[in-house]
């Protein structure tokens, strides 16, 4: 969604674009957030963190300043500072100190920028690909490969069990690997 596409969508009805804006960037948002608070969050404190994290970009969204282009830059970046903050807080509140190796992750790469918008690509086209995959298997692609959780916590949040979870998982990954093989990308084991 673009800065314009939301514009006109909230000027129609700011409830309404919110509830885009929340679907459009809420798997985005969460991986931001899983990512940064992992090492030392529960996950109430990763979804009390998303949940931070949409309102504030509800609250600083301002219509009259200009977000060139893609709203994703602006979220990103208020997903990131919330998640350093909830990890410095509860890192704090654990006693822990955060060390250099710790945050080494979350430094900017040393790759080219021609890299990393390949990469960026290939994520977006990732992305689109197992939306496709349609439901539950797009979820259980994501929670298996992305956030590697194992087929029977799968099976519990989706209350089917861990041999259906496992042979769902992989029929899609044979889906998956044709839809990137006719948008071209080859998906290698160990790449997802």
């Amino acid at each position: 969604m673009t800065d314009s596409e939301y514009r006109v969508l909230y000027d129609r009805s700011p409830a309404a674009a919110q509830n885009a804006l929340f679907d459009e960037y809420l798997n985005y948002v969460y991986s931001i957030v899983y990512n940064k608070l992992r090492s030392c969050g529960r996950e109430q404190d990763i979804e009390e963190c998303v949940s931070d994290v949409f309102s504030a970009v509800f609250l600083s969204y301002d219509g009259s300043q200009t977000v060139n282009g893609d709203l994703k830059g602006f979220i990103g970046k208020i997903a990131s500072n919330k998640a350093i903050n909830m990890f410095h807080s509860l890192s704090a509140r654990n006693g822990r100190t955060a060390y250099i190796d710790e945050l080494e992750g979350q430094l900017p790469s040393e790759g080219s920028v021609a890299e990393n918008a390949e990469r960026s690509e290939l994520r977006d086209i990732m992305i689109r690909c197992i939306k496709a995959l349609g439901e539950p298997e797009s979820t259980m692609v994501i929670h298996k490969y992305y956030y590697n959780m194992k087929s029977g916590e799968i099976g519990r949040r989706l209350s089917m069990p861990a041999g259906t979870v496992r042979v769902r998982c992989s029929r899609a990954l044979k889906k998956l690997k044709t839809m990137l093989a006719a948008e071209g990308y080859e998906l290698k084991e160990g790449k997802i």
